[in-house]
């Protein structure tokens, strides 16, 4: 069940919308229709945080696909597990690699330094209480700086939490 919008603005915001995520992705996945149909702006706001990681200048952006397909599979959020494996294989990736790497984070395709960030993110968002300033050093020794974490930690929780409010509304698939 979705909501509506009754607003002819937002409608035709929406109608365009849909038309640039369908030439992106083929399609207009279910949690993006969902947020465009509560309001526009949310989906305008989350397109715009997307493409903005997408240009990150130190993190490899399919970083942040792979970061998401894995709390993706952790939480069971099935249409973010196949949305996000669909978009890694249009990156080229085989589904072997994908599957690999869902279930064990130190099989992403990238080198030690994205691995320790991608460990590290996780950590502190599912043990955050136990992420240490020795975590911090860690990722410090090997080039990271604040805002490199800053951004891999907070799109896991960005996920995480977008995650839990689409399955609360029932967006399964």
């Amino acid at each position: 069940m979705f909501i509506q919008i009754n607003n002819n603005e937002q409608t035709v915001q929406l109608e365009k919308l849909n038309i640039k995520i369908k030439k992106l992705f083929g399609t207009v996945p279910p949690h993006l229709k969902l947020m465009g149909q509560i309001d526009v702006n949310i989906l305008k706001d989350f397109l715009l945080y997307v493409s903005k990681l997408m240009t990150h200048k130190t993190i490899n952006p399919d970083y942040f696909s792979f970061l998401r397909l894995y709390i993706a599979h952790q939480e069971n959020f099935k249409y973010c597990i196949n949305f996000n494996t669909l978009l890694l294989q249009k990156r080229n990736y085989s589904l072997e690699v994908i599957n690999q790497t869902k279930l064990d984070l130190t099989k992403i395709p990238f080198d030690e330094k994205h691995k320790l960030l991608l460990i590290k993110s996780i950590k502190a968002i599912f043990d955050s209480k136990n992420f240490n300033q020795n975590d911090f050093n860690e990722l410090y020794n090997i080039g990271w700086n604040d805002k490199d974490i800053f951004d891999s930690i907070e799109h896991a929780g960005f996920l995480l939490k977008n995650g839990r409010i689409l399955t609360t509304y029932s967006v399964k698939i």
